[in-house]
């Protein structure tokens, strides 16, 4: 009887130690959720090891971070509406887009954020904050992350003086000598009519354009090409060019390898892009906490500045302290929202449009066969 009397003792003695070590502070595990992230590449995986110690401290939470990387804006779509992605980084207008449409009420494939979830919102330059692009029935979906041109990259060791225009494309001595962008056909009929003399408030609509005319000149552009890229130009193609469409990631890439290029600012004007943080209509609870939490952190002036450093467009937010120098700051833009009030950031288009410039450029890339 002894004998039983104490194995039982020794097993509940052991048993309110194991609850009384599981309930001691710091000595619980963390709870596990996974953040599911489709975004341009350089979006996100710099930044998750900083993530994860946010959320560890602030959630007592481990987060797995899945990142995902695609080369064309559909896969965004895809993503929210298959319900594999939690967040994604499209353009702003991707989702008002007719075929990529994301706000029908029987099947919505994005929600809308909470905005006292992103503190970091309020320091968002107004020229961005107030584009209601991303607000739908007067919900907040999109919030802003990096703006950029489809710009005018030149080699300096080759073009001594600035470009003044875009025709520069067109001139005989640069045929095979420059890149420019394949899967987004509309950025290439927009800087062909602003070459061709027309101003923004024709380029948006396939009715204020004489579409034989664009086209003979779309034909030549993609014809001299010495290449085409898809999702971002290649950087180590720069030294064999004079001249690139960019996004600007190419080019500070270029130049961290050596390169010195700059980029021009047309005299016929140029669009701009915004990338939004949008989140999928599956993201539940703490992951949509979670998405949230990840889109207030991206705004912070440290990952700002890195837009600048390390993806070569401009940032959101107006004051990212001394993170940037003085040549920094001016080349791309910070803060300037005059300059950003003089491009024509992308607006959407009606579907007719759309069809009409992917049209245009499948017609006019048969010319380089």
């Amino acid at each position: 009887m002894r004998r039983a009397f104490w194995g039982v003792s020794l097993f509940g003695i052991l048993g309110l130690v194991a609850i009384g070590l599981a309930l001691a502070p710091g000595c619980s595990k963390a709870k596990k959720e996974t953040l599911r992230i489709t975004c341009w590449g350089g979006y996100a995986k710099p930044y998750v090891a900083d993530f994860q110690k946010l959320v560890k401290e602030k959630y007592k939470v481990d987060v797995e971070v899945q990142i995902t990387n695609p080369t064309d804006q559909d896969e965004f779509f895809m993503a929210v509406k298959n319900n594999t992605a939690d967040l994604i980084s499209p353009p702003i207008e991707l989702p008002k887009i007719p075929r990529f449409y994301a706000y029908d009420e029987q099947t919505p494939y994005l929600q809308p954020v909470d905005i006292n979830n992103i503190p970091n919102l309020k320091n968002m330059m107004p020229v961005f904050r107030d584009d209601t692009t991303p607000i739908f029935a007067g919900k907040r979906y999109g919030v802003p992350y990096n703006c950029g041109p489809y710009g005018l990259a030149y080699n300096t060791d080759v073009i001594g003086t600035t470009p003044a225009t875009w025709n520069i494309l067109w001139e005989p001595r640069y045929a095979g000598k420059y890149t420019i962008n394949n899967n987004f056909p509309k950025v290439n009929v927009w800087i062909t009519a602003l070459a061709l003399g027309y101003d923004y408030a024709d380029i948006f609509d396939i009715g204020n354009l004489d579409r034989d005319k664009v086209q003979q000149q779309l034909n030549v552009l993609a014809k001299n090409a010495k290449s085409l890229w898809d999702g971002a130009a290649n950087p180590d193609e720069f030294p064999e060019l004079s001249l690139a469409t960019t996004w600007g990631f190419a080019a500070q890439q270029a130049n961290l390898k050596g390169g010195n290029w700059l980029l021009a600012s047309p005299k016929e004007g140029g669009t701009a892009w915004i990338d939004c943080w949008y989140v999928g209509a599956g993201a539940e609870d703490m992951t949509k906490t979670l998405a949230e939490e990840w889109i207030n952190f991206m705004l912070d002036p440290a990952r700002q500045a890195d837009v600048v450093k390390s993806q070569g467009v401009s940032p959101v937010i107006a004051d990212v302290g001394e993170l940037l120098d003085a040549k920094e700051q001016a080349m791309f833009h910070v803060g300037d929202e005059n300059y950003f009030k003089s491009v024509a950031l992308w607006r959407v288009m009606t579907e007719e449009t759309e069809k009409a410039f992917n049209d245009m450029w499948e017609e006019a890339k048969k010319h380089r066969e």
